[in-house]
Formats: C-alpha cells, structure tokens, sequence
C-alpha cells in the first residue's frame, strides 16, 4: 500500500485551479484528435480507398484500433502507477506519449491503402490510449474527492470541445494539414499541462508489491479490482453507455449519407453535416457541463445524474426512428448533447469513487477506460452486422436505445455512492 501520509492532490484551492486550467485545452486537444480522426478522417479514407467496401473496411479498422486501445489503457494506468521519477509518476508518459502519437498521426494521413492506415490507426489508437491511461490517474491522483464533480465537470467541458474542434477542422481543412495539427496540439497543450501545473516528485514513494509466480496470478493480480462489486457495476455500466454511444457515433458520417440522404441535407456536403450535428451536440454539452458537475458535488447526488442522463441518451435515440430527416437529425443532436453533457461531467467523478485500491489507482482507472474501448470493438462489428442483416441504419438507434437503458438501470444499483 501506498505510505498513507503521501498525497498527491493539490489541497490549496490556487494548485487546483491551476491544475484544472491546464487540464481543460490538454482534454480538448486529446478528443479532438480522436473524433477528428475517428468521425471524419478515417471514414473519408476508408470510402476513398474502396467505396463498395467501406462498411466493413471501417469495422476492420475500428476493431484494430480498439483492440489496441484496450491494451494500452490500462497498461498505461499501470505502469505509471510504478513510475518513479523526479517529475512524478505520469507526466513522463504524457509527454512522450504525445509526442509518439503526433508523429504517428503523420504517417496516418500519408496512407495509401487500407492495409497502411490500419496499421497506422491502430499504433496512434495505442500511444494516445496509453497517454490517456496516465492522464486519467490525474483524477484520483491530486483532486480531493470533495471537488471530484467540479473537476470531473471541467474534464467532461473538454470531451465536446474537443469534438467541435476536432470535427469541423477534419471536415473543413485538407487531410493532411488535420493529421499535422491535430498532432502539434496534442503536443503543446501536454507540454503546458506538465509545466503549468507540476506534478510532485513520485521518485521516494514506496510500492510494496508481491511479485505473482505464475503468468495466471499475475492475470488474477491485474484485474482484481472485479473483486468489488461496485467496481464492476461501473465497469458494465460505463461500457453498456459507450456501447450506446460508439454504435451511433462510429457511424454518423454512413448514416447521413446512405440513411438520411446526401440529397436531403443542405448543401448535399456530408462532412459538412456531420461536422454541423456535432457542433450543435457539443454546444448543448457544453452549456450542460459546466453547471452539471457542481451540482452533482453540491446535492451529492452524482449516481441519480448518471441514471437520469442514460435514459434520457436512449429517449434521443428513438428520434432518428421517429423522423429520419435533417431536422430529426437536429433534435437528435440537440437531446444527445444535452443528456450525454450531463453524464461525462459527472461520470468521471463516479468512476474515481469506485477505484477499491490507492496503491493500483491508475491502473484500475486504466481498466475503467476499458469500458469505453471495448464498446468500440463491439459497435463496430455490432454495426455492421446490424446493416448487413436489417439492411437498414434503424436497427443501430434501436440498439442505441436499448444499451443506453441498461446503463442506466445498472448505474443505480450502485451502493457506495449517492
């Protein structure tokens, strides 16, 4: 266990806001590259190279991506957490992280078949996860859990600054000059993150570990934060809504232009429209979170927030059902943001009140992230298979809809937490 009287939060109220104005343009910089790329980039790729393909080319490469994530999450969590440095324990990984990743995101946009960019997809997928794996301990790490909603609240600012962002520049600027950017600011914005608000040095801190015998103990170690069953609970919960989330998102850009129709959307641009729904989702997130999160702290009532802005997710779902037109798609965009606000800017906060062991902080929250890169694994083939078979982009709000519910009903029987 960790030497009790070592702590890594920021008490004074000036170190924490410092750490949270560095925090905000470090998480708009990380999302913004990954829902530029993701949403935009990938898909214009995927089409460019072979059009008749392109669904299950995009599950492909998806998956890859994914599955590389998965990994890289909770290792980065976890090799942090055992980090010993003069610097602390996870800002050497969020710089060099970055740095990897930016210049891996060149490469992504000098692709010249499919087989290139998911290789390449799948090598930025790991080096930004394992960046996020370490930023995310950032949390748990030096935030008191009295301020976990606010800070939690400026994190989830981030998520759709990031992709407004991150979207309407893939969608408006050249495919590589997106690549190189997306990469300089991911850089910068970590670079500032580490000087502008240091983290104390982790070199004196002290880890007593048994060493498992056997490749099975060490799997068994890993992952016994499952041992606590509100551990897991927020691990299903977290996954059953990105499970929701990626399932539509992954495939917005298909769904405007085969669902919707290119010719039913102004101007008939589906970069465009895409890039337009997620302003108007990120506009509505963003006004929801920067109160949500406070008052979560303030009514200590973060569970009901999470269980309330999941239904309402699978509620916003059903619209595209209802009225597949462009301004169906407006409604849809205006709810999803709202409800989808209201969950990251308490979310975080929840996960970070679940983590059973102070010592494996950051690799407990690095397997929570999990519950985010495994529904992106699962949605992409889920989506694909769900196209394939209903010939039809109905069946993916439906089963938007029905995981958003679950996510919901699972969040609430949490019983740590209020």
């Amino acid at each position: 266990m960790l030497d009790p009287e070592i702590s890594t939060e920021p008490h004074r109220t000036g170190e924490l806001r410092r750490l949270l104005i560095f925090l905000l343009p470090a998480t708009t910089a990380m999302y913004a590259a990954f829902n530029g790329v993701q949403q935009i980039l990938v898909p214009a790729q995927v089409e460019a190279f072979d059009p008749g393909s392109k669904v299950g080319n995009l599950a492909l490469i998806t998956t890859v991506g994914a599955l590389a994530s998965m990994v890289a999450l909770p290792l980065g969590g976890a090799i942090s957490d055992r980090t010993r440095s003069r610097f602390g324990r996870r800002s050497p990984w969020i710089v060099v992280m970055s740095m990897l990743s930016a210049v891996l995101l060149l490469g992504m946009g000098q692709s010249t078949g499919i087989a290139m960019l998911a290789v390449t997809c799948a090598a930025v997928w790991f080096t930004a996860n394992f960046y996020q794996g370490a930023f995310a301990a950032i949390l748990p790490d030096r935030v008191p859990v009295a301020r976990r909603g606010l800070a939690a609240s400026v994190i989830g600012l981030g998520t759709p600054l990031g992709i407004m962002f991150g979207v309407n520049l893939a969608s408006r600027v050249g495919q590589p000059w997106s690549y190189a950017i997306f990469g300089a600011v991911f850089v910068v914005t970590s670079v500032a993150l580490v000087l502008g608000a240091r983290e104390g040095s982790s070199a004196d801190i002290v880890v007593p570990q048994r060493v498992p015998r056997r490749s099975s103990d060490a799997v068994r170690v890993f992952f016994q934060a499952f041992r606590s069953t509100d551990f897991a609970l927020a691990f299903a919960s977290r996954a059953s809504l990105s499970l929701a989330y990626f399932t539509v998102s992954g495939y917005l850009f298909y769904s405007m232009q085969d669902y919707i129709g290119a010719e039913h959307i102004p101007g008939g641009d589906v970069a465009v429209a895409v890039s337009t729904l997620a302003t108007i989702s990120v506009v509505t997130w963003s006004v929801v979170a920067t109160f949500t999160g406070w008052l979560a702290d303030r009514l200590d009532r973060r569970k009901l927030f999470v269980g309330i802005s999941s239904a309402g997710l699978a509620l916003s779902m059903l619209v595209p059902i209802l009225s597949p037109t462009w301004t169906g798609m407006i409604v849809y965009s205006f709810l999803s943001g709202a409800f989808i606000g209201t969950y990251f800017a308490v979310d975080l906060a929840v996960m970070s009140l679940v983590l059973p062991d102070k010592a494996n902080e950051g690799r407990d929250f690095g397997i929570l992230a999990v519950a985010t890169g495994l529904p992106q694994v699962l949605s992409s083939v889920i989506a694909g298979a769900l196209i394939t078979l209903f010939h039809s982009y109905i069946a993916l709000f439906a089963f938007a809809a029905v995981c958003a519910f679950a996510a919901g009903f699972i969040i609430m029987r949490i019983r740590a937490i209020c």
